[in-house]
């Protein structure tokens, strides 16, 4: 039995399955069908959805079944939907299979309702179905609209977005990235973030978080991987770059923005770099790309899918280090960027206690001043120069440049760390101050 068939997927209650009639049960169903794999859907509404005048079915779709052969051979569906307060009438079942005889072609007949059949229609159904192999009607009460729309959560996004467990929600977010590329609102990541201790976050699915936290903002609020344990972020490295070549097909042949995407390859790495010798993840990354979606890939190709990761990166850290750094000026989109927002923005993706809004830059200039020390504790001088601006990333230096990764986080974490440190002191002395102050002019009588 797989996964999809024990696990709560959505909450039952969260469906307003007793309002659920005439256009809204209708657009449920269509989508319903549409996500089991139903093609060219037609929805004869009348034009306002308030049910169809043709035959008396509101939907029609087509299934492809594969044949013995191999074949893949198209089945008609057409499908009725009865919203009722009560029992949906055995007379309404009896109509709906008589008009449907007048059609050729037709493979199944679906009759839905919001509520229940009785025994006595059932046991027509099974009567009548002796008699006549085609077509195959089906009934769907509630309780099977509830089994399915379980195994299909995208459906219930959609329409239910309360009705959905955290399980279900989670696996909205590994579908609607790995298949579409597609994000989700804030609101339900941190429906997510809530829940995580109870929730079994795999590779994938905690890949689909970060990018998707990205696209809507950054990783400071929830940081997936900074939270995970060394055996899952060993695991999610090795998934997501096994995929990178996937992942770099479809942002292309989509033709989908990748800014999201490479922010979150850039920020596993970053967050591995924390625990891992940086010449070993290196060749651990080489190896898993060269060998992505089991093809040995060449040099020229796992460069051509890495290297945007590894630039990214760099872009990253470069605006960390330069931040209030007195060798290196860096000018970003026509503007200095302020110091302190940018180390708390590389320090608060690493620790989940605010969060600041993540900003697009388009272009920069970097000024270097050779007089100058690094901060860092480079050895610099005229000739020798930043090795964090001058060190182009590429494959074939990887474990170089993820050394200067390592020691310029390194410091920079141990600065923003202090800073941090220092910041609640001070909030705390302040609290503490305003107390004693607020207190009233009596205090000393009261204590």
């Amino acid at each position: 039995m797989s996964s999809i068939d024990i696990q709560p997927w959505i909450l039952p209650t969260g469906i307003p399955f007793a309002d659920l009639k005439g256009k809204d049960l209708e657009e449920c169903v269509y989508w319903l069908v549409e996500a089991m794999g139903g093609r060219d859907l037609e929805w004869r509404t009348g034009g306002s959805g308030g049910g169809a005048a043709d035959g008396g079915r509101d939907l029609e779709a087509t299934f492809y079944v594969s044949s013995p052969d191999g074949e893949m051979e198209p089945q008609r569906w057409w499908i009725e939907c009865k919203g009722r307060k009560g029992t949906l009438e055995k007379e309404e079942v009896v109509r709906a299979v008589t008009n449907a005889l007048a059609y050729e072609n037709l493979s199944n007949l679906v009759i839905v309702t919001n509520t229940a059949f009785s025994n006595p229609t059932r046991d027509w159904v099974k009567t009548w179905q002796k008699n006549h192999s085609h077509p195959r009607v089906r009934l769907w009460d509630r309780e099977t609209l509830e089994r399915q729309l379980s195994q299909h959560p995208s459906v219930v996004m959609r329409l239910f977005s309360e009705a959905l467990s955290p399980e279900g929600l989670l696996r909205i977010v590994q579908e609607r990235f790995w298949n579409k590329l597609e994000y989700v609102p804030l609101r339900a990541l941190q429906t997510l973030w809530d829940n995580r201790e109870t929730l079994e976050i795999g590779p994938l699915e905690r890949f689909a978080l970060i990018a998707n936290e990205f696209a809507n903002s950054s990783i400071a609020e929830r940081p997936w991987a900074a939270c995970s344990s060394n055996h899952d972020l060993l695991d999610l490295i090795c998934n997501t770059f096994y995929n990178l070549l996937y992942i770099n097909n479809k942002t292309i042949s989509a033709g989908v923005f990748r800014g999201p995407i490479l922010a979150a390859f850039s920020h596993v790495i970053l967050v591995a770099i924390q625990k891992c010798e940086p010449s070993s993840l290196a060749d651990l990354i080489i190896e898993i790309c060269r060998r992505s979606n089991d093809i040995e890939l060449s040099d020229q190709t796992v460069k051509n899918i890495l290297n945007p990761v590894l630039e990214r990166l760099s872009d990253e850290m470069r605006q960390i280090c330069s931040a209030d750094c007195k060798r290196i000026v860096f000018i970003v989109d026509g503007s200095l960027e302020d110091m302190d927002d940018i180390i708390d923005r590389y320090w608060r993706g690493l620790n989940p206690e605010s969060f600041i809004e993540e900003k697009e830059y388009k272009s920069a200039i970097t000024i270097e001043s050779l007089s100058q020390p690094c901060n860092v504790g480079y050895e610099l001088n005229e000739e020798i120069k930043c090795p964090l601006f001058f060190v182009y990333p590429s494959i074939e230096n990887i474990s170089e440049f993820f050394h200067i990764i390592k020691r310029v986080s390194a410091f920079r974490l141990s600065q923003a760390k202090t800073r941090h440190a220092e910041e609640k002191i001070w909030s705390q002395f302040f609290e503490k101050s305003n107390k004693f102050f607020n207190m009233p002019r009596n205090w000393k009588r009261r204590l």
